[in-house]
C-alpha cells in the first residue's frame, strides 16, 4: 500500500500498517479503506479543503464550501477514525473493545446502511454518484501495480 501511495507522491507518509491493524481489529477492509484514503487525499497530497496537517485521510467533516473537517492528534488516530467511521456505516454492532472512540461524527451516521464499498454512494460524499466504483477502482489499481511489481520480482529471480 504504501509503495502504491509513493508512485504518485515520493512524499507520502506511511499508512500501511495503520490501515491493515486497525482494519483487521473492526473487520473492515484496511486495503480497501487505505484506496478509500488515497482517493479523498488525492494520494496523500492533500489538494482539497482537507490539510495534511489535520492527519484526516477520509474527509471526516469536510462538507464542503470549504469546511476543513476535523482533525487528528496523529496519523495513527485519523486511520482509527477512518476506519470507525466506516465501521458505522457497514455495521449496527458496537464498537467492538480495545481502542477509544476517536471518530468525532461515529453518531451522526446512521448505523449499517452501507455494508458493501458501493453504498457508500451518496452517502460519504455527496452527491458521491459513482463514489464506491472509484474507491474500488483505485484499489484494483493498486492490485495490478502490486502483481506487476511481483512479476518484476519473479524476472529478477530466474535471471
Amino acid at each position: 500500500m504504501n509503495k502504491y501511495a509513493k508512485k504518485v507522491n515520493p512524499n507520502a507518509i506511511n499508512l500501511g500498517f495503520y490501515y491493515t491493524s486497525f482494519g483487521e481489529h473492526y473487520g473492515i477492509r484496511g486495503d480497501i479503506a487505505f484506496a478509500q484514503a488515497m482517493l479523498e487525499t488525492n494520494f496523500l497530497l492533500f489538494t482539497g479543503d482537507v490539510k495534511a496537517g489535520q492527519n484526516n485521510f477520509a474527509g471526516i467533516g469536510a462538507t464542503g464550501d470549504g469546511a476543513s473537517g476535523a482533525s487528528f492528534n496523529s496519523p495513527k488516530d485519523g486511520v482509527l477514525s477512518h476506519i470507525q467511521h466506516l465501521f458505522a456505516y457497514a455495521s449496527s454492532k458496537p464498537l467492538p473493545p480495545g481502542y477509544p472512540l476517536v471518530d468525532p461524527r461515529f453518531h451522526l451516521v446512521e448505523r449499517g446502511v452501507a455494508p458493501a464499498w458501493t453504498e457508500l454512494n451518496g452517502r460519504w460524499a455527496v452527491p458521491g454518484k459513482n463514489y464506491g466504483e472509484s474507491i474500488l477502482n483505485i484499489y484494483k489499481s493498486m492490485l495490478s501495480d502490486s502483481i506487476q511489481d511481483l512479476g518484476d520480482v519473479l524476472k529478477e529471480i530466474d535471471r
